[in-house]
């Protein structure tokens, strides 16, 4: 997998309408032995399915996905994609701002909410162009030039036209009870936390907070934490020159061989391997 975050307005000088300011591209090849865990954004997201099949977790509903399936997740909508060990899937990822006077595709996807429809007749042409946004990305000395934005544009026109000849709408329950709980297990990754201090801190019995948190997220708040820590490891791995061990504290471990322990468990390769993978870039996955 990779990840390319774009922040600065030297990444992304081209935000002109009818271009929209790209936030994010990410690459994920190998769930479900790595996945994102339960996140939200500030932006609009659109996944494109290129392979296998899985599922949209959003709160306490699953939404089947295959290749060819394309999503739209607003923002501020908490979710995750997961997958099967039998099949496995891997899924691009593009972000783009919301900005405070939506532009014409910020005001498109806001009117069709989350929501999923088919691009399988055109899944080689997105396949490929997105491996061309990853290389234009290096060409470019990690800029969204004009060249990058033109071909940003068309992916995300073509994806407008797939939506507004067939989509399905996700219909659910935007309100959870523990999304508070959620936001500071994801804002406090650095800090010591326990069930106990969780539970202490949202006044509420160790067992019914794992209870309900397990009942809207599919997953035990330590077991999201440590996900979250590992993720975010990764994150520093691909985008630093950060020691292990220094990585290892910025993520809320004091022990850099437990660290180790508990990121070879759910990455399959040490923290050494995985940086040395992902530096090799995006060559290693070109386009069929």
């Amino acid at each position: 997998m990779w990840v390319y975050d774009y922040q600065s307005e030297q990444d992304n000088p081209y935000r002109q309408q009818p271009f929209v300011r790209i936030t994010h591209l990410s690459f994920v090849d190998n769930l479900p032995i790595w996945t994102y865990p339960w996140h939200k954004h500030n932006e609009y997201e659109v996944a494109f399915i290129t392979s296998g099949a899985g599922l949209l977790d959003i709160g306490e509903h699953s939404f089947s996905l295959q290749a060819g399936s394309i999503v739209v997740i607003l923002p501020g909508v908490s979710h995750r994609f997961n997958s099967d060990s039998t099949i496995g899937m891997e899924y691009y990822t593009m972000r783009f701002d919301a900005a405070e006077e939506d532009g014409e595709l910020q005001a498109f996807f806001r009117g069709i909410g989350t929501a999923v429809t088919s691009g399988i007749n055109y899944l080689p042409y997105i396949t490929s162009t997105m491996h061309v946004l990853f290389s234009v990305y290096h060409a470019s000395d990690g800029s969204g030039s004009g060249t990058f934005q033109t071909v940003a544009l068309a992916l995300l026109q073509l994806t407008r036209t797939l939506f507004a000849n067939h989509a399905l709408t996700l219909r659910f329950d935007s309100k959870y009870s523990m999304s508070d709980v959620l936001d500071y297990l994801s804002e406090n990754l650095d800090q010591k936390i326990t069930l106990k201090t969780l539970a202490q801190r949202f006044n509420i019995s160790e067992s019914h907070l794992n209870r309900l948190f397990q009942q809207a997220y599919h997953i035990s708040p330590i077991d999201y934490l440590i996900q979250s820590r590992i993720v975010m490891s990764t994150e520093y791995l691909a985008k630093t020159d950060f020691p292990v061990a220094e990585i290892a504290e910025k993520v809320g471990y004091s022990n850099s061989a437990h660290f180790t322990n508990m990121f070879i468990k759910r990455i399959g390769c040490t923290p050494g391997e995985y940086r040395e993978k992902v530096s090799q870039g995006p060559d290693r996955h070109r386009a069929n």
